[in-house]
């Protein structure tokens, strides 16, 4: 339990210090892109879909064509949390009325 508590601290203290650096490094896609990967870590999952896809607006071409499926199922993922922070147990199922 200490050790997770321990690697989440440590986890939100480099998330702290990369938006420091991208308030004096806005348009350095490999720091936003960093950012964004630690925020997928964190389980922030709509703020690292809006940061890595900024990062592909000023990432060279092959780092975007690299990062899009990534950030493709990275909404997803974030579609699935959202769905279930509204209350249903299985996100799976659909159902109809």
């Amino acid at each position: 339990m200490y050790i997770m508590f321990k690697e989440i601290f440590f986890c939100r203290l480099a998330i702290m210090a990369s938006e420091r650096l991208l308030i004096l490094q806005p348009h350095n896609w490999a720091l936003r892109r960093d950012h964004g990967m630690m925020l997928y870590y964190d389980r922030e999952y709509g703020e690292a879909v809006q940061e890595l896809s900024i990062c592909m607006a000023f990432a060279p071409e092959e780092e975007s064509e690299v990062l899009e499926p990534f950030v493709e199922k990275l909404h997803l993922l974030r579609l699935e949390s959202s769905w279930k922070s509204l209350g249903h147990a299985d996100a799976g199922q659909l159902t109809v009325p």
